[in-house]
């Protein structure tokens, strides 16, 4: 009998190298998909990032604006608590005082002039500074300083400064000494 070659039929050889080329290539599909998984955990927790970023931005951004905003009302309350502590200064002279000084000078006030800045110390000595619209307005503030209601009010009425501004106005200040009652 004579061997012959059937071509028809399948023969696989058993061998080594298919083996070799198919551990290659799961191999090679293990790593594929281990690379894709990496990369898309990669990917997806760079996107969080990104997002919490913004978020976190934009919270910054409107703690900015509330600052911002809170900051005027800072800037307020500490003038409010300069004009309460000066109060204070006024409610610690005795009560005949208070109402004195401040009836007078609402009294001797008027449209034209501006009383600006009045301070009372408790060493018995007020200090008025404040803008007259012209020189015969600021005569006639004078001369209502220096009445018989002031001298019953103030012991001595001294002008501590005039300045004339290039408006035609005057700034001027005044210190006055009461005697405690």
């Amino acid at each position: 009998m004579k061997k012959g070659i059937d071509f028809l039929k399948a023969y696989e050889k058993p061998g080594r190298p298919k083996e070799l080329s198919r551990i290659f290539k799961v191999g090679m599909l293990v790593i594929i998909i281990f690379y894709c998984l990496l990369s898309a955990a990669v990917l997806s927790f760079w996107f969080s990032l990104k997002k919490e970023h913004q978020e976190i931005n934009r919270q910054i951004e409107v703690k900015k604006s509330q600052i911002s905003r809170l900051r005027k009302k800072e800037s307020l309350q500490i003038l409010l608590k300069q004009r309460l502590s000066s109060l204070a200064k006024i409610w610690t002279l005795k009560k005949g005082d208070f109402p004195r000084f401040l009836s007078f000078f609402l009294q001797i006030s008027s449209k034209e002039v501006n009383l600006s800045e009045i301070k009372i110390s408790s060493g018995g000595t007020v200090t008025v500074k404040g803008t007259a619209a012209n020189a015969f307005i600021l005569g006639r503030f004078l001369e209502k300083m220096t009445s018989n209601e002031a001298a019953n009010i103030f012991s001595d009425i001294t002008l501590t400064s005039v300045t004339r501004q290039k408006d035609g106005s005057y700034n001027f200040g005044l210190s006055l000494a009461y005697e405690k009652s």
